[in-house]
């Protein structure tokens, strides 16, 4: 089987131009080249969606605190709870037991 460069030659000369060429190469450099590329815009949006999701953890997180303060302003109660909760603090008649769980060796 013998390969008729000619052939080539008029369906290359045939078929593709210069602007066709010039297209093709602007539409590679727009999709996967370039800064603003279609690919850098989907990884942009998938970073912006997980700082929102992140944003939005925050946000919850403050909350949760924003409302215990505002409980250990009001309730006296609450402030005892946790102090002898998180700080082992006890009052002069009683005496505390920290009970530990056992540590698991492999």
């Amino acid at each position: 089987m013998k390969i008729d460069k000619k052939k080539i030659f008029e369906f290359v000369r045939k078929h593709f131009s210069l602007g066709k060429a010039f297209l093709v190469v602007f539409v590679i450099f727009i999709l996967f080249i370039d800064e603003n590329s279609c690919i850098q815009r989907v990884r942009y949006d998938l970073q912006i969606n997980d700082l929102r999701q992140q944003i939005a953890a925050q946000n919850d997180t403050t909350d949760y605190y924003n409302r215990q303060i505002e409980r250990l302003k009001t309730d006296k109660n609450e402030v005892e709870q946790i102090a002898r909760e998180q700080y082992y603090m006890s009052k002069p008649s009683e005496d505390i037991y920290i009970i530990e769980p056992k540590k698991q060796t492999h």
